[in-house]
């Protein structure tokens, strides 16, 4: 039986015809055959081309040690010759001849400037120097920094010039000390007040109806009048970002002052000054036309902006590449 077995794997020189039983298996074993074959040659292919490579490798780190040989030979000459080992004594170790007999630093010692030109510093080098080229970018110093920086480098924080003008209005209308108390109301106690350019003068709505202090601090006049008219009526005829929580027939401006001061100081699109307080010109921070509005301000309030505050603060906002105010997405 098991010879019988051996004589049917056995391959038969010629493939049998189409309908032998035999014709499939004959045909896989060939097919075998044939790419064990392919897979001898790739292999050898391979062991041919590694062998090259490291006889080559191995000549290149030849020369690379012979190069290194002849670079150090000088140097190991040159030792020999100026350090025979003929006259080298043996030193004997007593604590009494070292060179440092006591370890005190004293405030002496760390007096010395980091920046003198000191001997101690430059010990003699035994080896020989290297001559190796350097590179134009190694000899090149460092750039140097001039102090105090120039302007155009200041990084500028939007809402710190903000809360920097509105400080500065305050203080020139003398309510900082209640700007920031939600429950304090009151009315400018004069029609003119010195030192201020014409758009933070008081309005008649500043000078008769009881408001938050923080109103006064808006740079446009016609924003600060609307918005204390709309603030003194009733809760439940605002709009609904002024509207007192809990408190449809009170008076009551909390919650509106709160969202207020939260939409101009928002991060991403809270108000902008462009300016300086130098004087009442188009370039100090106090004139209306240095603000810009947010957009989330615009959103919240848009009921009481004139168009002339929106054009702008457009112009302002293409000046830096985006787009103009609107009210939806």
């Amino acid at each position: 039986m098991p010879v019988a077995r051996r004589r049917k794997t056995k391959t038969p020189e010629e493939v049998p015809g189409a309908g032998d039983p035999d014709r499939k298996r004959v045909l896989n074993i060939l097919a075998n055959r044939r790419y064990r074959q392919r897979q001898r040659e790739k292999y050898a292919a391979l062991q041919s081309r590694d062998e090259s490579t490291s006889s080559s490798q191995s000549d290149s780190q030849e020369s690379h040690v012979q190069g290194l040989e002849e670079f150090l030979k000088p140097a190991s000459i040159t030792s020999s010759q100026t350090q025979p080992c003929g006259l080298v004594e043996e030193i004997p170790r007593d604590s009494d001849n070292l060179f440092f007999p006591e370890m005190n630093f004293g405030q002496s010692y760390l007096e010395i400037s980091l920046f003198d030109d000191s001997n101690i510093c430059h010990l003699p080098n035994t080896n020989p120097p290297l001559t190796h080229p350097q590179s134009p970018s190694s000899l090149r110093s460092p750039p140097a920094f001039t102090f105090p920086l120039s302007s155009d480098i200041n990084i500028q924080v939007p809402v710190l010039n903000t809360i920097r003008a509105f400080s500065q209005i305050a203080t020139a209308l003398d309510v900082v000390k209640v700007a920031w108390d939600l429950t304090y109301l009151h009315v400018l106690p004069s029609a003119t007040i010195p030192n201020l350019p014409s758009n933070l003068q008081p309005t008649p709505a500043q000078l008769t109806i009881p408001h938050h202090p923080i109103l006064d601090a808006l740079p446009w006049p016609s924003v600060r009048e609307k918005l204390i008219y709309m603030l003194s009526l009733p809760s439940m005829y605002r709009p609904p970002i002024a509207q007192e929580d809990g408190d449809d027939c009170g008076t009551g401006q909390i919650t509106a002052i709160q969202r207020l001061a939260h939409d101009m100081d928002d991060l991403r699109e809270g108000f902008r000054v462009h300016g300086n307080a130098v004087g009442w010109v188009n370039c100090s921070e106090l004139v209306d036309d240095a603000w810009e509005m947010g957009e989330t301000f615009y959103r919240n309030w848009w009921f009481c902006i004139e168009p002339r505050v929106v054009v702008t603060t457009n112009r302002r906002r293409r000046e830096r590449g985006l787009r103009a105010l609107r009210l939806e997405d």
